[in-house]
């Protein structure tokens, strides 16, 4: 066996993580948490993948997988192993499956300056053991500490998740509700080209000074999302919720009809299915995710294609 898996975030209500697994390595994780993949080139930028992992072996008790383990062609000198259980009623103990498996690994471990890390993972029927070969930067954290921000900023790890639907290939990403930048600073974290836009003059001299506090360039204006004429790759953006949508739901169709020519693809986050709204507005495809805000409220994104 030797194939590219990777492991997520296991977090309810969330069917991002599950888009995220699927743009960034080309996998869909299974109900515990795991796909296998493609690639893992891109798990560095990840908001809600946890490891990239290289399966060199899988059984469906600890002794049979210890077995193969040692006659593994795997160059382990200075090693170290670490375990995962994906499966609540697992009843192996941490202790006991690490050093089973470093016992089986023919070489001598470092568990302070590793060069190499092994993973032994718990699913419900099966165990697997691999080489961590990658895992989440988690550099979006630092956006958090952003110096301006409001109550209804973007959290970091969503508007990079929201990012990462879309880029790569996209380059160059338009936010027409930019907000306080929460958005466009993943985009600058990520070299891309973003353009940001809002109707409010205090929020755009907010994200200005977020921007450059951060050393990232980003072009960002004053303008009505309605007037935008700045094309880009991709379009991601926070939609305006609460009174602002329901006093002005008409006014939020016509942003849509408008913005939806301005990108082949586009990543809306809205408080509710808009999946009509935007088929209407001429997007071909539609694909919508529920992100469980807290207990009684769940907010969609939607990955629209042209």
């Amino acid at each position: 066996m030797d194939e590219l898996r990777v492991v997520c975030a296991r977090l309810a209500g969330n069917e991002l993580v599950s888009a995220e697994c699927a743009a960034l390595t080309g996998g869909i994780p299974d109900t515990e948490g795991v796909a296998v993949c493609q690639r893992l080139n891109l798990i560095p930028r990840a908001a809600f993948l946890s490891l990239g992992v290289r399966c060199l072996a899988q059984a469906p008790t600890l002794d049979a997988l210890c077995a193969q383990i040692a006659v593994l062609p795997v160059e382990a000198e200075r090693f170290r192993v670490e375990y995962l259980s994906l499966w609540p009623q697992n009843p192996l103990p941490k202790p006991h499956v690490v050093l089973a498996v470093a016992d089986a690994i023919q070489a001598y471990p470092d568990l302070n300056a590793p060069q190499h890390r092994f993973l032994v993972a718990a699913q419900a029927d099966h165990l697997w053991f691999g080489e961590i070969l990658a895992e989440p930067a988690r550099d979006y954290r630092g956006h958090d500490a952003k110096p301006y921000r409001t109550s209804s900023s973007l959290s970091a790890r969503l508007a990079r998740a929201l990012v990462n639907l879309v880029a790569p290939p996209a380059q160059s990403i338009l936010d027409p509700f930019c907000g306080t930048g929460s958005i466009l600073l993943e985009a600058g974290a990520l070299g891309l080209q973003p353009f940001g836009l809002d109707n409010n003059i205090k929020m755009v001299g907010m994200t200005r000074r977020n921007v450059a506090h951060f050393g990232y360039a980003a072009q960002v204006e004053l303008g009505d999302a309605r007037a935008c004429t700045q094309s880009a790759d991709a379009i991601v953006t926070d939609l305006p919720y609460g009174r602002l949508l329901e006093q002005d739901r008409e006014g939020l169709r016509l942003v849509l009809h408008h913005t939806a020519g301005l990108a082949p693809q586009a990543v809306y986050l809205a408080e509710e299915d808009i999946t009509p709204w935007l088929v209407d507005a001429g997007y071909a495809r539609v694909a919508c995710y529920r992100v469980r805000k807290h207990h009684t409220m769940s907010r969609y994104v939607h990955h629209a294609w042209k």
